[in-house]
């Protein structure tokens, strides 16, 4: 057997994972007549089917119609022999306020609190009595799981990809002098002088090729769309602008850039959209073909591919050992002879066995090869369906089309109304997307971290019943937990923005009053976020990517979602709150605190504290289009106050912090970073915020 199909053998698991992962399997029919897939639609397409978990996962279900009824106290209908202390009587008292925390139980006043432990802190002094949000919840997930992707990827992952460059780099020089004076000689060497680039953006030392140099000069200055100097087919250069948290350091931003190069760079299928032909997928090949054939730089890649895989997802793009596994099939000498493909009958016969073995799901009209592919995500699916050419003419989706995908009635209205739904195929589109999720099965959103959290985010998009309080019952309510999903939803997108493909502390005693603590009761929340994090504990673990502190890190918040879950229980069924938890509940604010700086990248010092520039306000752009470029966001930290029974049969006024959620265009090439959109915010720049959010804002 030869090195290379040793290679090839030693890779059957991993292309298994793939296939089961990607939903496809290979086909014996007839090839086609040109190497594109054929088009995705409402009755053909399906979800991938996680076969291959990588971690167990235990979900919480909906809290069902024979759930018991809400056993707390009614709530009043006016502030009339309500406790309010007098350190929140002042913006309590504002008629704005006033009134709807009167008509609704609740009011969310907008505020400007840079991080979110700020908004629960100065209650122990004030006496205030805190209410624990589902806010809080998820953006404490947000902080942990950024954490331990941004220590992951400058630890371990950067250095495997410094060596990948390397070794590729030497490996496609030796391709190109064994192309010496064929036809397949120039994609050889554009091959190689794509992985100069990769190595150039890591610094490594290496002498690029005049196609990597013009290369080169369009991913720095991202901001254009141009043809590829070296794969031929156009791209758009302003996604490899850093951003995310790849702009928190140097080395972050090296390796968002080399992966980039290796993620962004699509040799496009001949017959798909805006290929201009056969070469690019000849580069691919060929720049596939020198990656599998040495054990060591399939061992690298799958370092690197793997654990985020686990993380966000499978590539939705053909990988270089899906291409391995389609020659082996479609050519007797399979990947071993690079000449060969200087012909484009051998090229476009190995491209139609690849194109037969799986569908690329989102863009299938872009269908390509990529050394190290964006990611396969639901989110991005749905989206992807819900434009053009899916959707006839519709261009810029929203998160509503999310939720709405979920069953959100209360989305849908709100799309409705901006005339988001206004194009004849929207809604067999939507209905399709609609029947897809709702058939997941509850074990397959465990399949990755990222499809985790996205089950996550469910609750708050279902209408609550008789078994919740009536303030969580209102069209106020709703929009509020649309609200929360929306911020949660803009900090996944924002974690994973290099991954996921696009569719196109202090405490003391003051002398106050004990007064009764409240938690959002909302328990399906809670423990679907301890369940999230307990599959990334699992899965790190055995991949043994799990330090001792992450691993601690990991197991505290999984603690507190628990503490906040049973308490939200509680509250349900009516029953009392011990004095040891309600206790934990007053000085929550430290205890968040204390998360924040262990997830952030400073030591708590006389020298090291937070500043301006320590903010929990975000950015993500998460579709792009000729109009422009979606932009999800989250802003200062707002103030909720809500209307809650207190241990003695009175009400009192409770205080908590929620997200506050941005949506809307930029133009194409200007994508922001976390650093211009709180610039933006500073200067009191930010766009107005959706219309929808006005039903629980009170000013």
């Amino acid at each position: 057997m030869t090195k290379r199909s040793l290679v090839l053998a030693s890779s059957v698991a991993l292309l298994a994972l793939l296939a089961a992962g990607c939903g496809g399997a290979s086909s014996d029919s007839e090839s086609t007549s040109t190497a594109a897939p054929p088009p995705v639609t409402p009755a053909t397409v399906r979800l991938p089917a996680a076969r291959v978990q990588f971690g167990s996962y235990a979900t919480a279900p909906l809290l069902s119609a024979d759930t018991p009824p809400y056993a707390g106290a009614p709530p009043p209908h006016s502030l009339d022999g309500v406790r309010i202390v007098r350190s929140i009587r002042e913006t309590v008292g504002k008629p704005g306020v006033s009134a709807v925390l009167a008509k609704q139980g609740f009011a969310v006043v907008p505020s400007d609190l840079l991080l979110f432990h700020n908004a629960y802190e100065g209650n122990v002094y004030d006496g205030w009595p805190v209410f624990v949000t589902t806010d809080v919840a998820y953006h404490e997930w947000h902080l942990v799981f950024d954490k331990i992707l941004r220590d992951a990827e400058q630890k371990v992952l950067l250095p495997k990809l410094e060596t990948l460059a390397r070794e590729l780099v030497a490996a496609a020089r030796a391709q190109t002098a064994e192309t010496a004076g064929s036809g397949a000689e120039d994609a050889a060497l554009r091959a190689e002088q794509l992985f100069q680039v990769a190595a150039a953006e890591l610094g490594l030392p290496v002498k690029l090729g005049p196609l990597a140099e013009k290369e080169k000069a369009l991913i720095d200055a991202h901001d254009s769309t141009e043809v590829s100097p070296i794969v031929g087919s156009r791209i758009d250069y302003s996604l490899f602008t850093p951003r995310g948290h790849y702009t928190r350091s140097a080395a972050l931003t090296r390796y968002f850039k080399a992966m980039s190069v290796l993620g962004q760079s699509a040799f496009c299928l001949p017959g798909t959209k805006d290929c201009p032909g056969v070469e690019p997928a000849r580069i691919g090949i060929l720049a596939s073909r020198l990656l599998v054939a040495d054990p060591q730089l399939v061992g690298l890649w799958r370092d690197l591919y793997e654990p985020t895989a686990f993380l966000i997802g499978l590539a939705d793009d053909y990988t270089p050992l899906e291409v391995a596994a389609a020659a082996k099939k479609a050519l007797p000498k399979g990947l071993e002879d690079a000449t060969a493909f200087a012909e484009d009958a051998t090229v476009e016969k190995l491209l139609d066995r690849l194109a037969r073995s799986r569908p690329i799901r989102i863009d299938p009209e872009r269908a390509a090869v990529r050394v190290m592919g964006s990611r396969f995500v639901i989110d991005s699916f749905v989206l992807d369906q819900l434009l053009a050419p899916n959707v006839n003419g519709r261009l810029t989706p929203s998160a509503l089309d999310l939720a709405a995908a979920f069953g959100s009635e209360f989305a849908y209205k709100a799309l409705e109304q901006e005339g988001g739904t206004d194009y004849p195929n929207y809604d067999t589109q939507l209905e399709a997307m609609r029947k897809l999720i709702e058939a997941r099965p509850a074990k397959e959103w465990g399949s990755t971290v990222y499809d985790a959290w996205l089950h996550a985010l469910e609750p708050m998009f279902a209408r609550h019943g008789k078994a919740f309080p009536d303030f969580m019952r209102s069209e106020a309510w709703t929009a509020k937990d649309h609200q929360t999903a929306f911020g949660s939803y803009a900090e996944l997108k924002h974690d994973s923005i290099l991954y996921a493909k696009q569719s196109f502390a202090e405490g003391g005693d003051s002398g106050v009053p004990a007064r009764r603590n409240w938690v959002e009761p909302d328990p399906v929340a809670f423990a679907r976020l301890a369940a999230v994090a307990d599959l990334m504990r699992q899965g790190l673990d055995e991949r043994g990517l799990l330090t001792n502190a992450q691993a601690k890190l990991l197991r505290d918040v999984i603690a507190l979602d628990r503490f906040l879950e049973r308490i939200a229980r509680d509250e349900l069924a009516g029953k009392a709150i011990s004095k040891q938890d309600n206790d934990r509940l007053t000085y929550l604010g430290g205890e968040l605190e204390a998360l924040w700086w262990r997830t952030a990248d400073l030591k708590p010092s006389p020298q090291a504290f937070p500043t301006n520039n320590a903010q929990d306000a975000l950015i993500a752009d998460i579709s792009s289009s000729p109009k422009g470029v979606l932009e999800v966001a989250t802003g200062r930290i707002d103030r909720i106050y809500v209307l809650v029974p207190d241990d003695d049969g009175t009400f009192q006024v409770a205080v908590g912090g929620v997200y506050s959620y941005y949506e809307f265009t930029t133009p194409p090439g200007e994508r922001l970073t976390d650093e211009a959109w709180r610039a933006k915010l500073a200067a009191g720049q930010a766009p107005e915020r959706p219309a929808w959010e006005e039903a629980f804002l009170a000013h």
